[in-house]
């Protein structure tokens, strides 16, 4: 069992984009092996052309997004890099020699945590540069370190502080807040 939504953000609605989604997702269904729900974006943003895959399943969850020049190409590669990420999850349940797993995966630009005997143990996180510097050259980190989150002690207001790489490409950044 299946179930597939999809939304158009500034692009005019299509039957044939949203059959195409659904068939390309559909095919996901023996990779899966469960019910799965997956909530497709698809939006245009002057010439980028946007698709965004969220899709839960029991004991997994995936967050995709992909974006070109078309929106039917960003809908084949963000299919492609699902699939791809439940292929790794399945194959490390298979190793693991587990048939089920209790707690989430969570798998994308995120965090990746994988059960552990007494709970979730975490398997993957990014890097703290304790060395203050401003916040420019921590974002040209995020490229050095070939990472999506970088934290940091801002050198202006000495307080440890993150720059992060959004969807969209654009660096975002956040600190604590003066009291």
């Amino acid at each position: 069992m299946k179930q597939i939504n999809v939304t158009f953000r500034h692009v005019d609605p299509s039957q044939a984009l949203k059959d195409y989604v659904v068939e390309k997702l559909g095919r996901l269904q023996k990779v899966v092996e469960k019910a799965f729900e997956a909530n497709v974006t698809l939006s245009v943003e002057k010439y980028r052309h946007i698709a965004e895959v969220y899709m839960t399943a029991p004991g997994i969850t995936i967050k995709a997004f992909e974006s070109t020049e078309d929106l039917y190409s960003a809908i084949d590669l963000v299919c492609d890099k699902v699939e791809r990420q439940l292929k790794k999850y399945r194959e490390k349940q298979k190793d693991k020699g587990q048939g089920t797993v209790q707690e989430p995966f969570v798998s994308g630009v995120s965090l990746t945590i994988s059960p552990g005997e007494g709970g979730p143990r975490i398997v993957r996180s990014d890097n703290f540069l304790p060395k203050p510097m401003t916040v420019e050259e921590a974002a040209k980190h995020l490229d050095i370190l070939r990472v999506d989150v970088v934290m940091f002690v801002n050198q202006e207001t000495n307080q440890p502080s993150v720059v992060f790489r959004q969807q969209d490409g654009t660096i975002g950044f956040t600190e604590p807040a003066a009291r």
